[in-house]
């Protein structure tokens, strides 16, 4: 009893040695986990390896580093290109490996009494319990544990970076680094993704293509969701820029975020970014709305005169421009074969709803559990190898999915949560004086707006990994907006920001 009492007190005395106990336990189920799932034990030595050292790094960071490193090494991750070069489920293994190695370094160096409040911790925290609560639910269902566990993960991603996001960036400090690297990330993923672009399909399966119908050979299509988050962020701190040089910078960072969304050709992804900058508008500061309006019209006609004359292919008499009207055209043709009723890949989303609807009031209240999968014809789906008829698990409205899997319970805990979140942060908002936090949280309102539109045709508010950066966008505004205590200098230069 007494060598019990003395190994605990030591342990008290040492919080690294806790941390280093529980890293341990992180790091050995994680590498259990990356093993059996890549090939179990007959993995490739250089498998274990990579695995084993990546362990070693959880260790360290858990050890010698507070949890913002490991914290921000995952948020770095998920918006830097090295998920191109993974699947989903390796990208997912690497986040949780992360994030919960930034969550045990917390739990272990962070008296309770010192946790900071926010306004949305309920409501984030009552929809990711009840996302548990769905899982475990859709595991007595009998759903596929694989989809259980995935769908279960995106829930608690999104809490856990909401959650560290409120609690780690105490200080001003925190908040300028986590940005700087966070803008630096998505910003060196885009002009990987142009460079990908110019260098055709030559450049290798890293990013999707287009077969257009009047063009010869594939067109790389640039799609990537953090762009339009990145627009609405440097399109609100451009008219918040105190001098010229600063609106240059900014303007440089502009002209390749918006290539990349146009050349997306993703119907999608402009939706989002139009609704982006219309809400930017209605709520930036009055003097500086002239500005903004300035800077997205000149966008816009810039775009257009470059989309005119860039020719596409060897045909000269094709050009970008073509490009974008035919797929503007093409989803017009979409909405009303949707509505006629049309069996093909193009009403997918039509065949969805159509599906998917009735078997919600099936279960409207619980719901068919998180991993739940439906019949859907094999023309429908991606590379699905058949045209017979296919259990599928992916459905491209938000909304819609959420309904399903999590019943209305789980869709009223979402939209509880996306409620109190507009009303705390646009009430607070109001009371900020034009700035560049102001211009912060009015770029980040409005690339949440942007995602809610989005999410009609692809859910990346509960989606790894866009999950992970949207929780980040809204915990951020939350903390500028209302907390007084981080002591923001109103004059502060946009140079301390990007």
């Amino acid at each position: 009893m007494a060598r019990f009492e003395t190994m605990n007190s030591v342990a008290q005395r040492q919080p690294h040695l806790q941390a280093g106990i529980l890293g341990l336990i992180a790091a050995v189920f994680a590498v259990s986990v990356t093993v059996v799932t890549y090939q179990g034990a007959s993995a490739p030595g250089y498998a274990l390896f990579c695995v084993g050292v990546l362990a070693l790094l959880l260790l360290t960071f858990l050890v010698y580093t507070p949890p913002l490193v490991p914290f921000t090494t995952a948020l770095i991750f998920v918006t830097s290109p090295a998920p191109l070069l993974l699947s989903l489920q390796q990208s997912a293994l690497i986040s949780a490996f992360l994030l919960g190695g930034a969550i045990v370094a917390f739990i272990v160096r962070t008296p309770f009494r010192s946790m900071v409040r926010d306004p949305l911790f309920l409501p984030v925290g009552f929809f990711a319990a009840y996302g548990i609560v769905s899982g475990a639910y859709g595991m007595v269902l009998g759903n596929d544990v694989a989809y259980v566990l995935g769908d279960s993960f995106q829930v608690i991603e999104f809490a856990a970076v909401y959650f560290l996001v409120a609690q780690l960036l105490n200080n001003k400090e925190n908040v300028h680094r986590l940005l700087k690297l966070l803008l630096g990330s998505i910003l060196i993923t885009i002009l990987l993704e142009l460079a990908l672009f110019a260098l055709g399909p030559g450049a290798g399966d890293l990013l999707p293509s287009w077969d257009g119908s009047f063009i010869s050979g594939s067109l790389v299509r640039t799609i990537d969701i953090d762009a339009t988050i990145l627009f609405a962020v440097l399109i609100n701190l451009y008219p918040a820029a105190a001098s010229r040089r600063q609106r240059l910078w900014i303007g440089i960072a502009l002209v390749p975020t918006v290539a990349n969304i146009a050349l997306s050709l993703s119907r999608g992804l402009w939706i989002c970014t139009l609704v982006a900058a219309i809400v930017s508008l209605v709520l930036q500061a009055r003097n500086l709305r002239m500005r903004l309006l300035a800077t997205s019209a000149l966008l816009s006609i810039g775009l257009v005169l470059v989309a005119a004359t860039w020719k596409i292919g060897s045909d000269s008499d094709v050009s970008l421009l073509s490009v974008l009207e035919e797929r503007v055209f093409y989803g017009v043709s979409q909405v009303e074969l949707g509505i006629a009723g049309t069996d093909s890949m193009a009403t997918r989303r039509f065949l969805e709803v159509a599906i998917v609807g009735p078997q919600v009031l099936a279960k409207p209240w619980l719901g068919h559990g998180l991993g739940a999968t439906y019949v859907i014809g094999g023309y429908a789906v991606l590379d699905s190898g058949t045209n017979a008829p296919i259990d599928n698990h992916f459905i491209h409205n938000l909304y819609l999915v959420t309904a399903f899997r999590m019943g209305a319970i789980g869709l009223g805990l979402l939209l509880w949560m996306l409620f109190r979140y507009f009303r705390t942060v646009l009430r607070a908002s109001k009371r900020m004086p034009a700035s560049v936090p102001r211009a912060l949280v009015v770029g980040f309102v409005a690339s949440v707006a942007g995602q809610l539109f989005l999410s009609l045709t692809q859910p990346t508010v509960i989606d790894h990994p866009t999950c992970a950066l949207i929780a980040c966008a809204m915990a951020l505004s939350l903390r500028l907006a209302t907390v007084n205590s981080l002591g923001y200098n109103q004059r502060m230069e946009v140079k301390n920001v990007i």
